[in-house]
Parts: structure tokens; C-alpha cells; sequence
């Protein structure tokens, strides 16, 4: 380009020096006196070249009106002088080249037209090129679709956002530096800019970019800068304290100069260099909490040959598949323990036990051995069933002081009793399938006893039926929550069986009372009867089994989730800078993984597979919840 312009430059000079007037004796004139008048015309020529500076102050679909006249305007520059750009170049400062009453190009160009939040101003350069800097001095302006060879300057009058799209900029954005001492924080968005380099004068500056930025350099009286991109290399330069917010990754971090430098934000740096001796530097803070989390217990499974020595309920891989999860939870611990790692080394090595978790897991196999289990205690349980009454008339046909229930609902335990009976017949049913078996069917006597009800039929008893009910009461065991009790054993709290005894009690009153009338037993009969029925609605089972799974890695991962602050804005702006961050929803989301995984905790027949599937969902909950986290902006 540098020699086209030249080639450009010096066949104008010689141009103007040939069309000049020049006498006969002159022409006569040596060698030296022409190099000499070239070299004088080459400079005019030169300053020509920069161009005219004019103020823009309409555009036609042909022309362009400025304080120095209209202009044509050459193909080059049809798209950048576009009718779509007036509101953009309204009173823009231009320099100008013109050739033949034509703009052939623009050497330098001030936008000074300010849009509003939610009206933007747009400039499309329509990929023409400015042959010089790009100078922006209003607000609310979006840049896009242009070629600039010098600098883009973003002045102190831009005070809330700009936005650069696909711009191509020859030498670097900077941001000229703000006077006063209260400003507020510029947002800038840059977006499909190629590895652009930023010269940053002004404080409080917020830079987005969906491309990596090459270079930033933070000069002078900038005490705050934030961020959001992959950065190679951030020069900080400044004369006091400044502090680094936002997240990325930055390769390189050089400080030259400053009083306390903080760096401790979210951003993943690979290398810090101070140069600056005197300078105090806060460098980030690791986090490698989920990294020991996940290497604190490994889910081993057993090794084998072929799976003939591992249970059918288990699973099992070679001792090869082993060896390879084994070296990837080596190498994890070596990060967790090394003091000098960095925190792209947590994060890879994080990314990399994954990996190999994942290929563990896919090689995992069900082992082929059969255990066959004790089905005593199934078997009891069947010869423990006791039906009652079925009612065809809602009850009335059935004795009120007898229990009953529908047809269906009877039906119901008698196919979980037969199914049960089927499983102790199987003489292949392993142990799983007989405590599965045992589950079953309790539930299904649970629900039927639940589901009884007393005849709805009333009419006055004598002193024998009330004797009678009241030794027909049974009561069961008693227990504060189950767990010491088997699956196959009924239980109730002990304020229930007090309500069943003080009921008992003031019925036997009754009874015993010579005075009693009829209508005095008939009253203690139907409340005993109630009594009766109540009590038996707070039925349940045992929770305790000999089928046990090991949920200790599970329980382990539950107490190492860890919850950030919550943005009541949504945004982070209420949450301090050096504090983490997600909104109600994201941390809600972990919550319900978490509930969800101490649920099969909680409950003793969740299976080894039901186990593994909660960590494995778990883990994942967590890491999209660390992933979401942010910084506070707070400041």
C-alpha cells in the first residue's frame, strides 16, 4: 500500500512540476535546479494529497454537500456517502481528497451525531475504506462494515456505549482519556473484529468482544477496566492503584507500572510479569474445590477378567480400562496438590478427569454371577396377609364394627401377593429380586389397609359387642421414624398408639359400668370403632434391609456444593466486585439436583445404578452452576 502511495505521489509531483510556466532561460536550467523544484512541488503536492478538511451537511443520492461546496463522489466511496449514513454524517468534520470536483478518498473523519439508548445511530461504511483515522465523538453510535488504515478514536464524549461491528483498523481503538472525577462506566461492544489492539486513556471503560483482542494497553489515570474476551496480552501502565474485572482468558499480564494493581477477577491468566518493583499485585484466587471434590472418591467398580466373578447387580471393568481411570486421577490429584498451578490448569485437568470418567463408565459391564437369596422373610410376609370384608352396598351391607374394602381394592394386594409368591418359587431369583419383591409388596398391604374402611350402617349394640371390639384391638410396634425396623414390620409413632389406648380405655369404662344405658355402649362402640380405623391409617413399614448400596461418595458429593451469592437484579450489579454470583434460577436448578440426589440417599432400596445415575447428574448440575457463574459489579 506504502508503495503504491508513493508510486502515487511521485508521478503527481512530477505532473505538477511539468505543467508549470516556465521561461526560456529556465529551461536551460542544469540537473540540479529541476531535482530541486521537484522536490519543492512534491511537498505541495503532498499536502494536496492530505486533503481538504469540510463539515458534511447533507447527502443526495449523488452528491454530498459540505462547507466547502458540493461534491460527486466517486465509486469507491458510494457505499460510505450512502443516503442510509445522513443521520450519521450530519455535521460530521471531514478530510477530504478531491479530484475533478470528485471525493476520491477520505483521509480522516469526526462523527459528531449522538443517537439515545433506544435509538442508535448508525454509520455502514459498506466496506469502503477510510485512508486515515476514524474519529468518533458522540454517543450511542454503532461503527460497522468499514476499513480504517490509521487509529479509531473514541473521544470523552462518548460517555455510554458504542458499538464497533466488522471493522478492519490498521493501527488501534483508543480511548482518549475523561477529565472529571465522577464518570460513569463506558460499555463497549465489539464484535467480528479481528484482533484488534486497544489503547485504553480513559477509566471505567467495559469492553465485550466476541474475537480475541491481540493487545490492550492501560495507561495512565485508568484506576478501573473490565473485560469480557480472551485477551494475548494486557500491558497495565498506570501512576496509581487499578483493578481488573470481567472474565476471559488473558495470556499474558505485563505491569509496568502502579501503586496496587488488582488482577483477582474472573479471568483465567497464564502469566503475570511485574516490572514494576514497588508495585503491590493481587493475583486471582484459585478455586479447586470441585477439582478435589471429584478426585476424593473415585467410583471404582471391581475388576475382572470376564465378569463371571461379579455380581449380576454390580458392575466391573478390566484392569487395563482401570489402570487408565487410575492415571487420570492421578494426574488430577497432582494438580489439586501443586501449589504453583494455575487456574487453567484446574479447569484442563477438571476437563480431563471428565473425560476419562466418561470412558470408565462407558466400559463398565454387569457381572454374570448369580447370588440366590434368603426368601424366609418374603415368605412370611405372604402368610402374613389377612384380608377383610369386601362390601358389594358402600359398606351397608357389611357389620359396622367389621373393617372392608371394594372388590378392586382387594384384587390389588392379592396380585402383589401372588406376584411375590411367584418370585419365591423362582429358584433363580437372586437377592435383589426377593428385596425388591419384599418392597412391593408391603407397599401393596400399606395401601390396602389404608384403603379400609367401617360399615357406614349403624344400630345399637349390646354390652357383649363392646367387649367384643375392644378385644379385637391389636396394636403394632413402636417406632420414632422406622429405620431400626424391617421392611416387613408395622409401626406406629407412640402418640398415635396413646390416641388407640385412651379410646380402648374409655371404652372398657363403659363396658364395666353396670349403669351403662344402651345408648352409652352403642356411643363407646362407634368411638372405639373410629379409633380403631385411625390408628390403622398411620400404618407403615420398616425402612431397614439387608440390601445395602454404598451412597457414601454420593452423600460426600451433596456436602461439597457450595452456593455463591444470588443477583436480586439479575444483572450482578448488586453484588460486591469480588464476589461470585448466578440468579434464582440457576441457583434454584443446582437446589433440585441436590434434593433430587439426597432423596436416593434418603431412601433405603435406591438401587447401585440409581446411585451412580444421581452423581452423575449431580456433578452435572454443578458444573453448569459453576459455569454460570459471574463477578459482582459492584464497585
Amino acid at each position: 500500500m506504502k508503495n503504491k502511495a508513493l508510486s502515487a505521489f511521485m508521478a503527481t509531483a512530477i505532473t505538477a512540476t511539468l505543467v508549470l510556466p516556465v521561461s526560456h532561460a529556465n529551461a536551460a536550467s542544469n540537473v540540479s535546479s529541476l531535482n530541486h523544484s521537484i522536490q519543492i512541488d512534491a511537498q505541495v503536492a503532498a499536502t494536496k494529497t492530505k486533503g481538504q478538511t469540510v463539515t458534511i451537511t447533507s447527502i443526495t443520492k449523488d452528491k454530498v454537500l459540505t462547507s466547502n461546496g458540493q461534491f460527486n463522489i466517486s465509486q469507491t466511496l458510494k457505499h460510505l456517502f450512502n443516503t442510509a449514513n445522513s443521520t450519521a454524517l450530519k455535521n460530521a468534520q471531514a478530510t477530504i481528497v478531491v479530484q475533478n470536483g470528485e471525493i476520491t478518498s477520505v483521509t480522516a473523519l469526526t462523527l459528531t451525531k449522538a443517537g439515545t439508548k433506544n435509538n442508535t445511530v448508525y454509520f455502514d461504511g459498506g466496506d469502503a475504506q477510510i485512508e486515515g483515522s476514524l474519529t468518533v465523538n458522540a454517543d450511542y453510535v454503532k461503527i460497522q462494515n468499514v476499513t480504517i488504515e490509521d487509529e479509531l478514536i473514541v473521544t470523552n464524549r462518548v460517555k455510554k456505549a458504542i458499538t464497533i461491528d466488522n471493522v478492519t483498523i490498521g493501527d488501534t481503538i483508543t480511548f482518549k482519556p475523561v477529565l472529571i472525577r465522577n464518570i460513569n462506566w463506558l460499555n463497549v461492544s465489539l464484535k467480528d473484529i479481528k484482533s484488534p489492539n486497544i489503547n485504553l486513556k480513559r477509566t471505567k471503560v467495559n469492553v465485550t468482544s466476541d474475537k480475541a483482542i491481540s493487545k490492550i494497553e492501560v495507561v495512565g489515570k485508568v484506576t478501573a477496566f473490565e473485560v469480557t474476551a480472551n485477551v494475548d496480552k494486557l500491558t497495565i501502565d498506570v501512576e496509581k492503584d487499578f483493578s481488573l474485572y470481567g472474565k476471559g482468558k488473558i495470556e499474558q499480564v505485563v505491569v509496568k507500572h502502579g501503586a496496587k494493581v488488582a488482577l483477582n477477577s474472573g479471568h483465567l491468566i497464564n502469566k503475570v510479569q511485574v516490572d514494576d518493583k514497588k508495585a503491590s499485585v493481587t493475583l486471582p484466587v484459585l478455586n479447586k474445590t470441585e477439582l478435589s471434590n471429584l478426585v476424593a472418591s473415585p467410583p471404582y467398580v471391581a475388576v475382572s477378567f470376564n465378569g463371571y466373578d461379579v455380581l449380576t447387580t454390580e458392575k466391573w471393568t478390566t484392569q487395563a480400562e482401570r489402570t487408565a481411570f487410575e492415571s487420570a486421577v492421578s494426574n488430577a490429584r497432582a494438580v489439586v496438590y501443586n501449589s504453583n498451578a494455575s487456574q487453567e490448569q484446574v479447569n484442563n485437568a477438571i476437563t480431563q478427569y471428565r473425560i476419562a470418567l466418561n470412558v470408565y463408565q462407558a466400559a463398565q459391564k454387569n457381572g454374570t454371577k448369580y447370588v440366590y437369596g434368603d426368601k424366609s422373610s418374603l415368605q412370611s410376609m405372604i402368610y402374613s396377609v389377612q384380608y377383610v370384608k369386601v362390601s358389594w352396598n358402600n359398606g351397608n351391607d357389611v357389620a359396622s364394627y367389621e373393617p372392608w374394602t371394594t372388590q378392586s381394592e382387594k384384587d390389588a394386594l392379592t396380585s402383589a401377593v401372588s406376584s411375590a409368591q411367584s418370585v419365591v418359587n423362582n429358584n433363580y431369583a437372586t437377592q435383589y429380586d426377593i428385596t425388591n419383591a419384599i418392597s412391593n409388596l408391603n407397599y401393596a398391604i400399606t395401601v390396602y389397609k389404608n384403603v379400609q374402611k367401617n360399615s357406614t350402617y349403624q344400630y345399637n349394640v349390646d354390652r357383649s359387642a363392646l367387649l367384643s371390639l375392644i378385644n379385637s384391638v391389636q396394636y403394632v410396634t413402636v417406632s420414632v421414624n422406622g429405620s431400626e425396623l424391617s421392611s416387613y414390620v408395622i409401626w406406629t409413632t407412640q402418640s398415635e398408639k396413646d390416641a388407640l389406648v385412651s379410646a380402648v380405655s374409655y371404652a372398657q369404662n363403659i363396658a364395666n359400668n353396670s349403669s351403662s344405658s344402651l345408648s352409652d355402649i352403642s356411643s363407646a362402640y362407634y368411638y372405639l370403632n373410629n379409633a380403631i380405623s385411625t390408628y390403622r391409617s398411620n400404618y407403615r413399614s420398616g425402612v431397614n434391609s439387608w440390601h445395602y448400596v454404598d451412597k457414601s461418595w454420593l452423600q460426600s458429593l451433596i456436602n461439597s456444593v457450595q452456593y455463591v451469592k444470588v443477583s436480586a437484579n439479575g444483572d450482578g450489579t448488586d453484588i460486591p466486585y469480588y464476589e461470585l454470583w448466578t440468579t434464582e434460577r440457576e441457583k434454584r436448578d443446582l437446589e433440585k439436583a441436590v434434593q433430587h440426589a439426597q432423596s436416593i440417599v434418603n431412601n433405603y432400596y435406591a438401587s447401585s445404578y440409581e446411585v451412580t445415575d444421581a452423581i452423575n447428574s449431580l456433578n452435572k448440575a454443578i458444573t453448569i452452576y459453576n459455569d454460570v457463574q459471574s463477578s459482582g459489579k459492584q464497585r
